[in-house]
């Protein structure tokens, strides 16, 4: 029988630990990082952050798959499971989203002061 010390069952805990909090955390910085990087692309097209928020689906599972499962790999922990592909999908693509949401609605909202300043003159 196989005995497994304290110090050995401490530390696997330890890294399913840090497995789950790095799946639990990272997708919804990955959606904020996309919907600042595609802020950045419509502003240097001259266009404004308005209307649905662009990214798709597909689009999101290719950043958790490019990001995070990289990143589980590089620190030598086991891959996503479909579930948590699913899961960790559907964080980064409503962040985004809502971030997309959250940038035209602070455009929105800095226009409609610069007009109510003007008329108030």
């Amino acid at each position: 029988m196989k005995r497994v010390s304290v110090r050995g069952e401490a530390k696997a805990l330890n890294d399913e630990e840090r497995r789950r909090r790095l799946i639990e955390e990272r997708p919804p910085a990955l959606g904020v990082t996309w919907a600042l990087d595609a802020c950045q692309d419509v502003a240097q097209s001259g266009r404004r952050v308005e209307g649905g928020w662009p990214g798709t689906v597909p689009e999101a599972r290719m950043r958790v798959l490019r990001d995070l499962a990289r990143e589980l790999a590089a620190r030598g922990m086991a891959p996503l499971s479909q579930g948590e592909l699913t899961s960790a999908t559907a964080t980064v693509y409503d962040r985004a989203r809502r971030e997309w949401q959250l940038a035209g609605k602070a455009r929105v909202s800095k226009v409609s002061s610069s007009l109510t300043a003007r008329v108030a003159k």
